[in-house]
C-alpha cells in the first residue's frame, strides 16, 4: 500500500493517490477552496482498527445507513493540507 519510501518508481497506491489529489487541487483554475480529510484503518481477520487513533488496538464496528451507506463508527479523521 505504501511502497518503498524514498523510491519514486516503487511508490505505493497511498502516496500516489495523495499526490494526485493535491496536484489536482493545485491546478484548479477557479481557485475553489477544498477540505481534504484523511483516515487510516486496517481490516484484518474481520476486525477493524483505527490506525490514527491514540489506541489503535481498539476494535471498531461497521454500520450502515440507508441514505449514506456503510461507515465505521468512531473512526478518526484529520484535515490535511498537503501530501
Amino acid at each position: 500500500m505504501a511502497g518503498l519510501e524514498g523510491d519514486p518508481k516503487h511508490r505505493g497506491i497511498m502516496p500516489r493517490s495523495f499526490e494526485d489529489i493535491f496536484k489536482n487541487i493545485k491546478s484548479d483554475s477557479i481557485k475553489t477552496q477544498f477540505l481534504v480529510r484523511a483516515s487510516y484503518l486496517e481490516i484484518y481477520n474481520e476486525e477493524v482498527r483505527d490506525l490514527l487513533s491514540k489506541n489503535p488496538k481498539n476494535r471498531l464496528e461497521l454500520h450502515e445507513k440507508p441514505d449514506t451507506g456503510v461507515y465505521v463508527k468512531d473512526l478518526s479523521y484529520f484535515a490535511v493540507k498537503n501530501v
